[in-house]
């Protein structure tokens, strides 16, 4: 595959590796923008442009965004997210770019406002988005089953309970591969499937049933307890605080939600719970073996 290469900032982190990697699997050229340009190389290798620089500097931001067909907008929770985020924007929509695709906030944490300094600050980059005169489409993805999910399966693993601050509020947890798989499928479609798309697993699933799944998984009794509420501390960083507020939205059942973009897109269902315990198990045991 030819033409001009596509732009991913947050290329580093869990779920910029996985696009990267599918993106050069097809053959497309990709340039990574980053402030870890030795850590990328270390990553990618020669299969990927390195192009360093940090969001508040036009200069790197401008050279890193020339020539450009689309770019991948993701960068992790920090104070200066919204304004990261727009400067790329901003950056990419001056170089004449031709697509932006965000992975933007859960849709619970965008709507309704107020209630999530994160899904705050990416409603602020979606409606900056709007402005510009690019063809953009910004992923909300539910709760990652490699995060919360995956800390449920380690804590079980250890002998310690499920934990939860409600046990029967339902997820409709997402696997960050196939986060990863709708994402390259909207940069390189032919055009994008609207301007926000709500990505979540197949099911809904408690933190309760979580349990009952691992105890089946590992032929032993896996408990479910309560925990909490997670008030972060006023002077708490702003991740900190993020998350507190992420599990008391999810909690109150706000991420109980399930949609059919992945299957509608991709032509296939999205990676469910139980398997991804299943691998998650297999993994660890070959670890051990």
């Amino acid at each position: 595959m030819s033409g001009p290469p596509i732009l991913v900032t947050g290329a580093t982190g869990r779920l910029g590796r996985l696009i990267v990697e599918r993106l050069t699997a097809t053959g497309q050229p990709v340039r990574v923008f980053t402030r870890r340009p030795d850590a990328a190389r270390k990553l990618f290798g020669s299969a990927v442009e390195i192009a360093a620089g940090d969001y508040a500097d036009g200069v790197s931001l401008a050279a890193a965004c020339g020539g450009i067909g689309q770019l991948l907008l993701l960068s992790p929770i920090s104070a200066a997210l919204a304004a990261d985020q727009i400067a790329v924007a901003d950056a990419a929509a001056a170089a004449g770019i031709r697509r932006i695709v965000k992975i933007s906030g859960s849709n619970w944490t965008i709507e309704p406002p107020g209630n999530s300094i994160s899904g705050d600050a990416h409603a602020a980059v979606e409606r900056h988005l709007g402005t510009l005169s690019v063809e953009h489409v910004s992923l909300r993805p539910n709760a990652w089953m490699q995060v919360s999910l995956a800390n449920m399966i380690a804590q079980a693993l250890v002998g310690h309970p499920v934990l939860a601050i409600n046990p029967d509020a339902g997820v409709g947890y997402i696997d960050a591969r196939d986060i990863a798989d709708l994402a390259v499928h909207q940069l390189l479609a032919g055009e994008v499937a609207g301007k926000t798309l709500n990505l979540t697993g197949p099911q809904v699933v408690t933190p309760r049933q979580i349990a009952a799944l691992l105890s089946t998984a590992l032929r032993r009794p896996v408990a479910i307890g309560e925990r909490a509420s997670a008030a972060a501390a006023h002077d708490a960083d702003v991740e900190h605080r993020a998350v507190a507020q992420f599990a008391t939205l999810i909690a109150a059942g706000r991420a109980a939600t399930t949609t059919d973009a992945v299957a509608a897109l991709l032509g296939r269902a999205p990676r469910g719970v139980e398997a991804f315990i299943s691998e998650y198990l297999a993994a660890e045991a070959a670890l051990a073996g």
